[in-house]
């Protein structure tokens, strides 16, 4: 028996082109179904991961500080920043905890090994801190040791932040997070620069090869910045530019003038004065640093809320065709 469609009814051939194009259309929904899941996904990964990166950035603000006061205190041979330090290492101990405590409630079985890895060795150099404070405290330890071991850390610390940008579903978002990972990299040289100019001042004079790192962190903490602001949003820019339009800003910089141009020595220049000033330049760009982190957090909520929107279009315009389609059905079965 030869197929022919003259053979069926109207209702028949309009019934099979309405299955037709509803099968195709449920398949593309189911589709954009199993897509929101893996997306969903992926997204409460990076979230998790942008509330452990906001963690971390709190840990390094006061490891940073921790590193520049150890160092003011070596430098002066224990007769600076003694009831400083102290109060560092206590605000130290509780970012340490909290970061702790956010692992705890992570389940990094989810992430890739290289997470996990990077973890661990963060986790394994900051299990050395309290001897690493002995040293200090005692004056067992060079100026060199001391600031290599928190720059070292901190380090470890933002390898882990750097993950979260390759989870980034969309290319805003890469360019979001690529930004903040800038901009940490940025302050943590200007965290390194207080700790060298800190020693330096406390003794008056450069230690081996400390001038020529001073010079470096400057032009490694402009490259950073640069990087962050030509993938930051106007917003974020224009933050940026307003939050650092202060007389601080200008006194750090007359103090590394002063620092660049006295190579010898007898900089005329307190140690616990120039810790406590750049700290407060330091405490503008966590600001900065807070208010991206917001930031990511606002875009990922709004990613999430688009995914989410896409479904219900591709459901309610599945719906509309086959009510609208069986209509004509209907109408002919009458």
């Amino acid at each position: 028996m030869k197929f022919n469609l003259k053979n069926f009814t109207i209702k028949s051939k309009l019934f099979g082109i309405i299955a037709v194009v509803a099968f195709v259309m449920l398949i593309n929904t189911i589709q954009t179904i199993v897509e929101t899941k893996d997306a969903t996904i992926k997204l409460h990964k990076l979230e998790d991961l942008t509330k452990l990166s906001a963690k971390i950035s709190l840990l390094l603000h006061e490891t940073q500080k921790e590193r520049g006061a150890s160092a003011g205190f070596i430098g002066s041979h224990g007769k600076k920043f003694i009831k400083i330090l102290p109060k560092q290492r206590t605000l130290t101990d509780k970012r340490l905890r909290e970061f702790k405590q956010t692992l705890t409630s992570i389940n990094l079985n989810e992430f890739n090994p290289d997470l996990r890895h990077r973890i661990q060795i963060a986790l394994n150099a900051l299990s050395k801190l309290n001897e690493i404070r002995r040293g200090v405290s005692n004056l067992k330890l060079p100026l060199k040791d001391v600031v290599g071991y928190y720059t070292s850390t901190n380090a470890k610390l933002l390898k882990i932040v750097e993950v979260a940008t390759n989870l980034a579903p969309s290319a805003r978002l890469t360019k979001s997070l690529n930004s903040y990972t800038n901009f940490l990299k940025s302050k943590e040289r200007a965290g390194v620069e207080r700790a060298v100019l800190s020693g330096t001042f406390a003794a008056n004079e450069w230690k081996s090869g400390f001038y020529a790192k001073f010079i470096t962190l400057l032009a490694e903490q402009k490259a950073y910045l640069d990087a962050s602001m030509a993938t930051a949003t106007p917003y974020i820019k224009n933050f940026y530019k307003n939050t650092m339009n202060s007389p601080i800003v200008t006194e750090v910089k007359k103090m590394e003038q002063i620092a660049k141009t006295h190579m010898n020595g007898n900089f005329g220049i307190d140690s616990v004065y120039w810790f406590k000033t750049i700290t407060k330049k330091i405490n503008l760009l966590k600001k900065i640093d807070d208010e991206m982190s917001k930031y990511n957090f606002t875009l990922l909520k709004e990613i999430e809320n688009d995914i989410y929107k896409n479904l219900y279009i591709n459901i309610g315009i599945l719906f509309i065709f086959i009510f609208f389609m069986f209509i004509p059905l209907f109408l002919l079965q009458k």
